[in-house]
């Protein structure tokens, strides 16, 4: 799994509970006003350069007028609440005050109409979820990598993790709250390229990615600067990508 998380340096992840249709955040029933902000602000996020990606999320079992915003960037998770859409309509999430988020939020794909794997193994892993951490918690639109369902998103760590099953949840939430990666579950952390996702596994303590050079990814550590070297491997895997295929294709996986 390890290099298969989608870059994403902004998250935008909206609380939307109505039902989710297989494109969510393009097709919904959201007011003009709001659907017409969301696209501006990712528009104008990546106007800066970075790479952003909205989601909705919701948590069926809580009835609240309430409407939940998370922005998450630089190892950062922030939140503004309202009542209603009306005042996100007016929000710039760059300048904006927001609520800063400490503890780790957990957003699990639990999209089924965008494939039938991410509420058939998604909704189970949600449920142990709710056990374990509570209203921290979520259930979000398409993560991409079907095939690596139950996939969940933790920030303010901006990891994204894959085939964390219910059975899993108990050690898995002990990692990530111990601030460590949980590298069996791993896709990669979503602000950095495939290959620094790879890479930053066979560093231990702390690092901070400073570039990416082809295949080669150079980390800032304690002891100094680091390059760690990886690659993809010359034959392919055979995968079926997702419920709702049968035939497959062809994926080649870092070494």
């Amino acid at each position: 799994m390890l290099g298969t998380a989608t870059q994403v340096e902004v998250w935008l992840l909206l609380e939307y509970k109505l039902i989710w249709k297989p494109k969510a955040v393009q097709d919904n029933d959201l007011a003009a006003a709001t659907q017409t902000w969301l696209d501006a602000t990712i528009a104008a996020i990546e106007a800066t350069g970075r790479k952003a990606r909205p989601q909705f999320i919701r948590r069926p079992e809580i009835d609240s007028a309430e409407v939940n915003l998370f922005v998450a960037k630089d190892r950062r998770l922030l939140r503004h609440r309202s009542h209603g859409y009306d005042a996100i309509a007016e929000l710039d999430v760059d300048a904006a005050e927001f609520e800063e988020v400490g503890e780790q939020q957990y957003f699990v794909c639990t999209n089924g109409q965008r494939d039938l794997c991410c509420a058939r193994y998604g909704l189970p892993t949600y449920a142990r979820l709710r056990e374990v951490v509570g209203e921290r918690a979520w259930q979000t639109t398409h993560l991409g990598g079907h095939r690596f369902a139950p996939n969940v998103l933790a920030l303010p760590q901006g990891a994204l993790y894959g085939r964390v099953i219910p059975d899993a949840v108990g050690d898995f939430v002990d990692t990530v709250e111990n601030g460590a990666l949980s590298v069996q579950h791993l896709r990669g952390r979503s602000a950095y390229p495939a290959v620094a996702q790879v890479a930053e596994t066979r560093i231990h303590g702390e690092r901070a990615l400073k570039a990416v050079n082809g295949e080669q990814a150079v980390f800032e550590t304690a002891a100094g600067t680091r390059a760690v070297q990886v690659r993809q491997a010359d034959t392919p895997y055979q995968v079926i990508a997702s419920c709702g295929k049968s035939e497959t294709e062809a994926v080649y996986p870092f070494l």
